[in-house]
């Protein structure tokens, strides 16, 4: 968990000093939730989720540079026997960038993106454990509702991501969990309409 933090650390970090070697009002920040992960846990009072986002917006060149964040931990009966429970861990990190197709960020964008994910659960038909650590590169669409003459903004808008990842960890897990069944695949696609940002 140390390394993973450690890695989103890092890329943030990484995020702000880019913001600070830039004219002042070249850029701006995103900080983007999405209100309606709670739907994907279950029914233990110990699963969580979240999904977010905090993104560079280069208000010159009309870009944006997004660094996303997706976590599910969920806790379930092993084999339906009370008291002995598996977790299915999910945790998906992405480096975005995005181009608009105005001369603003707003409207429409493409881009195109890395990904690590760390997966952590039980094996198909298998009793055992497993833990998947892999990396993909995908592209994606976008369209962005956003006030831009502002200082800030409240924005929101639709995404559409398809990827791929390198290797063969693909589909070993039970698809017990949202997390799962998308991201234990060779190819994954994420459609997304409820992340809300601030921009400041």
């Amino acid at each position: 968990m140390f390394t993973k933090i450690l890695l989103i650390g890092t890329l943030t970090s990484s995020l702000l000093l880019a913001q600070n070697s830039l004219p002042k009002d070249a850029t701006s920040i995103g900080i983007e939730l999405n209100p309606l992960t709670i739907l994907a846990i279950g029914d233990d009072s110990k699963d969580t989720a979240f999904s977010g986002a905090i993104s560079l917006f280069d208000n010159i060149n009309a870009s944006e540079i997004a660094l996303s964040v997706a976590y599910e931990k969920e806790y379930s009966d092993l084999f339906g026997i009370n008291g002995s429970s598996i977790v299915a861990e999910v945790m998906d990190v992405s480096l975005h960038y995005r181009k608009f197709a105005r001369a603003k960020t707003n409207g429409f964008y493409y881009g195109g993106f890395t990904a690590y994910t760390y997966l952590d659960g039980q094996l198909k038909n298998d009793t055992r454990l497993a833990t998947v650590e892999k990396f993909g590169i995908g592209a994606e669409i976008g369209f962005r509702l956003m006030k831009t003459e502002s200082d800030w903004s409240v924005y929101w808008g639709p995404s559409f991501k398809i990827g791929r990842y390198f290797g063969s960890d693909n589909n070993v897990f039970e698809s017990n969990s949202l997390g799962m069944l998308l991201y234990d695949k060779d190819l994954f696609i994420d459609i997304d309409f409820f992340r809300v940002g601030f921009r400041f």
